[in-house]
């Protein structure tokens, strides 16, 4: 067995990954005086959670806002992320100052089916 490398979405802004599954939850930290990110497996004060998932780039670890983003994108009556491929786009800066964007390209069961109704012509 291949041991995969980490990735980090500042490699994949312009381009794509795909979800091939959640392999855990941590907390993590950066430590700016050693220069190295401490983890922790437990909540610790000053941690942030993070989700690590396997995907066809890499290891890939998101936050809870870019979790939230990804299974806002893929909801329809439930979330799964487990196949979905995602667009991933930043605001071009760099650093604490950079925001990451996601597209759902193809949805883990397969082409998005659009509404049968579209709703009000106003909406």
């Amino acid at each position: 067995m291949t041991e995969k490398s980490y990735t980090k979405l500042k490699e994949l802004v312009g381009g794509d990954f795909t979800i091939n599954e959640h392999t855990g939850t941590s907390w993590k930290k950066w430590n700016s005086e050693a220069k190295k990110m401490e983890v922790s497996q437990t909540p610790e004060k000053g941690y942030r959670k993070v989700y690590t998932f396997d995907t066809n780039e890499g290891i890939l670890d998101l936050g809870v806002g870019q979790l939230g983003t990804l299974l806002t994108e893929c909801f329809d009556v439930k979330s799964n992320l487990i196949g979905a491929t995602f667009d991933v786009k930043s605001n071009g800066k760099e650093g604490m100052d950079i925001r990451y964007f996601f597209n759902i390209k193809s949805p883990a069961n397969g082409p998005a089916e659009q509404p049968s109704d579209p709703g009000p012509e106003w909406a």
